[in-house]
């Protein structure tokens, strides 16, 4: 059945059951999903009052017959009305996402960006996908968080700059998540191509617009984010080129379509994926309304002024298409009829266990072919999609991206090289990922890395093959931070080995020509390298007293350190590093380690006393017993004194605790023995009186 954009005339009115179903497909739809709910809690159980099959399809039925929209207005009245009165109205409370920890975390300088706007941090999932924290100018209330996939050859060509598709999510969305990579396999998809994907999150009901008024809390100024905030951050921050395209789901198809359409030189292509792309026919702004109201709280008239003046004609797809003419247009929608990803009623079959993504499914139709036909009697012709069967659900949109991908590919002049990969697995590189099926299928073919070597992408990893090394495989946290130092070009040179895991169990590890990276769920992944290296591995490596890398090695004042679960290493210039580890190594650490005031260490370890150990720096020492703990004593007077009493073995022993301000001025520290204090520039003991000897014990002679 083909169904329009055009709605009954008067004879509606007179049907209480018709109207009662144009009610909804107006409101209830609009209100439950107009923005398609991502990862939504179960359905509610249908509700009092609402439509049936039966009553839904007998109006898409008129609908497809009727010659305007004249009644429309009246039965969004009649569905603010009815909104009232209908329970549970509004978008289903989505389900809270999964805990995400970012295996990494950068601060990045990007530089030529708007007054105002910057790049907070940007957070590192996978290799290939991260969340850009963007402060912005015009929403300055709180950074917003943008997911990024890039591109599959971004490690291999780092001089190169890549096309860009911007996907944008429905009226219920999440400030934390985009829907995108919640509920659809959009990773996964994209992961063979050259293009960068840019996710914003958040923007619930806002429709990816700038707002005329602050509302519910939020001063949404969305289109000006994305146009003059956001595209900057990816072209100079994620070496992004001009080849843009946007598209969006039910909600965010509107905005996709708008946003194109008020900046059509940032644009190559739109996409409507289920899209409501008439705003202001009669009734439109009504529902529109009833749907942000209850989804949110949200008043309508804050977004575009009064329901139906010039701003929401602004923002109406199909009064804006001689804006897109030039642009490259893609538009999908199904009917509603029970399709390959939903579950049919047990009352009819072909309709689906769905109430709500049929009618909306439906209204998304009529809109978009309202929309269709306007463009074409203006001389633009999208290329159209249209399904059925199908809801207004997540796996028919994960579906409709695979659809427009050729469209969107064009549009970006994307060669035949970056759609996909087209290649094979053959010599030294096949025997070695034969043995690791988890590897998964090639993205590249082989390609030529430093020092007369190859290597070749695959969808969980990265093969390499030189003459002197042979093939192995890295993948995982090792391999993100293999490709971050550069891969063989890299201090690392090539791997020797795959992963394997500790002898502890604990951990995972690749050896290099000249170092090896080690990972663990706590400490991340980390490269161990030169002399560093070796004197770890003459304490034991990991089954030793400092444990695994924490962190990578770092430069500090006159060399290098590097941090362990049980200590640092410690590289003076040419001399051979030194360790301080145990209890030692942690006052260190807390101290600022290398960059404390106590400065570099002077011992290679730390030296045994009879009743603990302790080890020297630059400008101090630090001292620890089983009873008094790590204590650090600074070169100062006051150690000075104490070392001419005997140090620990005088009659202050060992200190307490560490060097304090005195209230009335000076310093002073505490040892077993008593105080040492430096006043007025002079030093001054207080020792612990001795303990008065026990009393006899009285053997009942009072003589």
């Amino acid at each position: 059945m083909r169904v329009t954009a055009r709605f009954l005339r008067g004879g509606l009115g007179n049907s209480r059951k018709s109207s009662r179903a144009l009610t909804a497909l107006l409101a209830l739809p609009l209100t439950l999903a107009l923005g398609a709910p991502a990862a939504v809690a179960a359905p509610e159980p249908a509700q009092p009052g609402l439509p049936s099959y039966e009553e839904l399809q007998a109006v898409q039925g008129q609908l497809a017959q009727s010659g305007d929209l004249g009644d429309l207005a009246k039965a969004a009245e009649a569905a603010q009305a009815a909104g009232a009165q209908l329970p549970g109205l509004g978008m289903p409370k989505p389900m809270p996402g999964p805990e995400r920890t970012p295996f990494k975390v950068d601060t990045p300088a990007v530089a030529n960006l708007p007054s105002g706007v910057s790049v907070d941090k940007v957070e590192w999932y996978t290799d290939h996908h991260v969340i850009a924290h963007i402060r912005s100018a015009a929403m300055p209330e709180k950074p917003i968080q943008v997911e990024i996939l890039l591109p599959r050859d971004w490690y291999r060509d780092k001089e190169r700059t890549f096309p860009s598709v911007y996907h944008l999510d429905g009226m219920a969305s999440f400030d934390d998540y985009s829907g995108w990579i919640r509920a659809t396999n959009i990773e996964r998809f994209y992961e063979d191509k050259n293009v960068l994907v840019v996710m914003p999150a958040g923007g619930t009901s806002s429709f990816y617009s700038d707002w005329d008024q602050p509302d519910n809390g939020q001063n949404y100024k969305w289109e000006s984010f994305i146009t003059k905030e956001l595209v900057p951050v990816i072209t100079n921050g994620f070496r992004g080129n001009d080849e843009r395209g946007i598209i969006g789901i039910s909600m965010g198809a509107t905005g996709a379509y708008n946003v194109a359409a008020h900046s059509p030189e940032l644009w190559k292509f739109a996409g409507s994926l289920s899209g409501y792309l008439d705003m202001t026919s009669p009734g439109m702004p009504q529902a529109i309304a009833l749907a942000m109201k209850n989804t949110g709280g949200y008043d309508a008239t804050k977004m575009w002024g009064p329901l139906g003046s010039q701003r929401w004609k602004d923002n109406d797809p199909k009064l804006n298409i001689d804006k897109l003419k030039g642009m490259s247009l893609y538009i999908s929608a199904g009917n509603g009829n029970t399709g390959e990803w939903d579950v049919p009623s047990q009352i009819d079959p072909t309709k689906p266990d769905n109430p709500t993504g049929y009618a909306l499914e439906v209204l998304s139709r009529m809109t978009s072919e309202t929309f269709i036909r306007n463009a074409r009697e203006k001389g633009v012709e999208p290329v159209v999609n249209f399904r059925s069967s199908g809801t207004h659900t997540w796996p028919y949109w994960q579906f409709e991206v695979s659809q427009a991908w050729p469209t969107l590919a064009d549009a970006l002049q994307l060669p035949e090289s970056d759609r996909g990969a087209v290649c094979r697995v053959g010599g030294e590189i096949e025997k070695a990922v034969a043995s690791l099926p988890g590897i998964g299928t090639c993205l590249s073919d082989e390609y030529g890395v430093a020092k007369n070597g190859v290597a070749q992408d695959f969808t969980g990893g990265t093969a390499y093959w030189h003459p002197d090394s042979g093939a192995h495989v890295v993948w995982g946290r090792i391999g993100s931070r293999y490709n971050e130092l550069g891969g063989p070009s890299s201090p690392l040179g090539y791997p020797v080995t795959n992963e394997l895991a500790t002898p502890d169990g604990s951990g995972r590890f690749v050896h290099f020509e000249k170092g090896s990276i080690y990972w663990t769920p706590e400490g991340g992944a980390h490269e161990v390298t030169g002399d560093i290296m070796n004197v770890w591995g003459k304490a034991g490596f990991e089954t030793g007293p400092l444990g695994y890398p924490v962190a990578n090695h770092r430069d500090i004042p006159g060399g290098v350190a590097q941090d362990f679960q049980g200590g640092t290493i410690v590289k003076i210039g040419g001399e051979e590093p030194r360790i301080v580890r145990g209890e030692i190594g942690r006052v260190y650490k807390e101290l600022g380690g290398a960059e404390s005031d106590l400065g570099l260490p002077v011992d290679g370890d730390e030296v045994k006393l009879a009743r603990g150990a302790f080890q020297r720096f630059e400008h101090g020492a630090i001292y620890w017993t089983p009873e008094t703990g790590a204590q650090p004593v600074r070169s100062n007077d006051i150690t000075d004194h104490w070392g001419s009493t005997g140090y620990e073995n005088g009659p202050f022993g060992y200190p307490v605790g560490p060097l304090q301000p005195v209230k009335a001025g000076g310093l002073e520290q505490q040892f077993e023995g008593g105080w040492i204090r430096q006043l007025n520039g002079k030093i001054v003991e207080e020792r612990n009186k001795p303990e008065a000897p026990a009393p006899a014990a009285d053997n009942g002679d009072d003589k």
